[in-house]
């Protein structure tokens, strides 16, 4: 099935679109790709050991199987290490091992018990990062790949399948944003899953 589509005017939405989310990125309201469980940690650099059990011990209570793969660990904005393997934390004793030696020096250099940023990531995650930004920068095509290897990467991502969504129906391929809309919106959780049950709302009138 062919598809007539006036290009001047599918340019001209993806534009308007790119810049109304480049807007709410600067805002800070557009939590599209910020979606990530989070939570203080305080770090005793006298008893290391101890607070890596109970970093542990806290990441296996918010760990949910598939959603994250990673840990970030940020002081006062920036990042420490590079990001960790979950398992690797959830692991305990494997944990200390692991990260006792640049951890031991990070907590020494801030010499005093301190709270640092931890955030459960998904490597998909950054792909989506990197769709939205060529989608703003009116790079199309490649947006719509990185939102694919985004769910190569994690079936069912909401934030990927809500974005290609988007792209999709701004292309007018509207039977396939369709089908994204419909499985995103099944994440009640999610932003992007609740955006995607808006326009399914405004798609049915």
């Amino acid at each position: 099935m062919s598809v007539d589509l006036d290009f001047d005017k599918v340019t001209e939405n993806a534009q308007k679109m790119a810049r109304e989310a480049g807007e709410r990125i600067k805002q800070g309201t557009d939590k599209t790709v910020e979606y990530f469980q989070g939570f203080q940690w305080q770090v005793d650099p006298d008893d290391l050991d101890t607070s890596l059990q109970e970093l542990g011990e806290k990441l296996r209570r918010v760990y949910d199987q598939g959603r994250y793969t990673k840990v970030r660990l940020s002081f006062k904005g920036k990042q420490l290490l590079p990001d960790i393997p979950i398992g690797v934390l959830i692991a305990g004793e494997a944990a200390s091992f692991w990260l006792i030696g640049p951890l031991r020096a990070i907590v020494f250099a801030l010499g005093v018990k301190s709270f640092v940023d931890v955030e459960l990531v998904h490597e998909a995650s950054g792909r989506v990062r990197e769709g939205i930004d060529l989608y703003m920068d009116g790079e199309v095509e490649q947006a719509e790949e990185k939102y694919r290897e985004a769910l190569r990467m994690k079936a069912g991502d909401t934030a990927a399948l809500y974005n290609l969504g988007v792209l999709l129906r701004v292309t007018g391929r509207l039977d396939e944003a369709l089908e994204c809309f419909k499985e995103a919106a099944r994440d009640e959780e999610h932003p992007d899953g609740t955006r995607a049950r808006e326009v399914l709302g405004r798609m049915s009138l």
